[in-house]
């Protein structure tokens, strides 16, 4: 990792500190009544999407009073700039994940569940790629549009996803497959994490191209 990225990240993680126990504080509550319900599994998702939007923050901090302007004027390259958010992106995806995750197996343990090691294992991990989904979506979008413009094109996107993966479900239901049961012997085989991982990777990697292509090309 370079300095100039280094640099950023360390700007990006002061911006953030305020922040910090804010999401804190609500992870903390959260937390508690996931623990009263025995909802764990939920509890890790909610943490890793939660932590992971932090990262959007620093976009509208970098923006403020035309930011980027002055940025850019450091001896840093646009790429550097990007390549930092996808990594910045990361981390707070996968730190809270991992902590979350161990924590709730504790509690499950603590409360006798009776829920082996490798179920608990399968019913959090979705929430991961979710998470770096989200990221890859947002990232360019963020960087083409800004912080209004972007959350207008997400919930449009999110809505268009959602209606696409409703209509899915009606084709499966009136064609007489059991779409559940599908996906749980692909999972079964180890399928189903193979393909989910090299779809992640490739969007990631994608979403880090579009977003170079869109900063270098645009003025502040």
């Amino acid at each position: 990792m370079s300095r100039s990225v280094k640099g950023l990240m360390v700007k990006d993680f002061q911006l953030m500190k305020s922040q910090m126990k804010l999401f804190f504080i609500v992870l903390t509550v959260w937390g508690v009544i996931m623990a009263s319900s025995r909802n764990m599994t939920f509890f890790v998702g909610y943490s890793a999407l939660l932590c992971s939007f932090m990262l959007i923050s620093t976009f509208s901090y970098d923006a403020f009073e035309n930011g980027n302007a002055y940025l850019f004027t450091l001896p840093i390259s646009r790429r550097d700039y990007i390549f930092e958010k996808f990594v910045l992106g990361f981390l707070l995806a996968t730190v809270p994940f991992l902590l979350s995750s161990a924590v709730s197996w504790v509690v499950l343990v603590i409360n006798r569940s009776g829920m082996h090691f490798g179920e608990y294992c399968l019913s959090v991990a979705p929430a991961l790629p979710m998470a770096y989904l989200l990221l890859a979506v947002e990232i360019p979008l963020q960087v083409k549009f800004g912080q209004e413009k972007s959350r207008i094109v997400s919930f449009l996107m999110i809505g268009g996803i959602s209606v696409a993966m409703g209509m899915a479900g009606v084709l499966t239901e009136q064609v007489g497959v059991d779409g559940a049961r599908v996906i749980s012997n692909i999972a079964g085989l180890g399928i189903g994490g193979v393909i989910a991982l090299a779809v992640v990777i490739l969007l990631g990697l994608l979403s880090y191209r579009i977003s170079c292509r869109i900063i270098e090309k645009k003025e502040f």
